[in-house]
């Protein structure tokens, strides 16, 4: 019952839903072993206070390996939660800080792939940045660009994650 009560409120507090397209890349020993590739995502907004906002965002994309040929790409799933400025108090620009969810899963291609922990869904957690740029309006619609880096805690190192691409959004309420 605490969990219907929750989703209701959640879905009366959206003020922006938004629609997201563009390219990951992975700095450091990652980008060795895996292309740069496309991503889609989507994000509810919600209102926490003028200056303040909340966001919940979820990203898919299909990674190809460069090197590894038990499989034949990765499924990646990217979800974040945080707060940002919102835009009264930058007017074109918002930044915003939170925690993200990496889950991985390889799609085999041999049945050596089976020895990997990619074989099955491999999570981990770590915290997000994220810059949005509000470039145009039109009539509601907003379109812009989102900059976002993630930080994942993975042994024995951390994997980084950067995610660069445009949205357009469309306001449900105001902030």
């Amino acid at each position: 019952m605490q969990v219907l009560f929750i989703l209701a409120f959640l879905v009366q507090t959206i003020y922006a839903i938004s629609l997201d397209a563009g390219v990951n890349y992975f700095p450091g020993e990652l980008n060795k072993q895996i292309k740069t590739a496309p991503y889609i995502g989507a994000e509810f907004g919600y209102g926490l206070s003028d200056y303040t906002s909340l966001y919940l965002q979820a990203t898919f994309s299909y990674l190809k390996l460069k090197e590894n040929k038990d499989f034949h790409g990765l499924y990646q799933f990217i979800g974040r939660t945080g707060i940002e400025s919102s835009e009264q108090l930058l007017k074109y620009a918002s930044v915003g800080i939170g925690i993200s969810l990496a889950t991985v899963r390889g799609k085999k291609a041999t049945p050596k792939a089976e020895k990997y922990m990619l074989s099955t869904n491999e999570s981990e957690f770590g915290w997000n940045a994220r810059l949005k740029l509000n470039l145009l309006r039109l009539e509601k619609f907003t379109f812009g660009a989102k900059f976002h880096y993630d930080e994942i805690w993975t042994k024995p190192k951390n994997s980084s994650l950067l995610q660069a691409g445009g949205f357009v959004s469309y306001p449900l309420s105001s902030p």
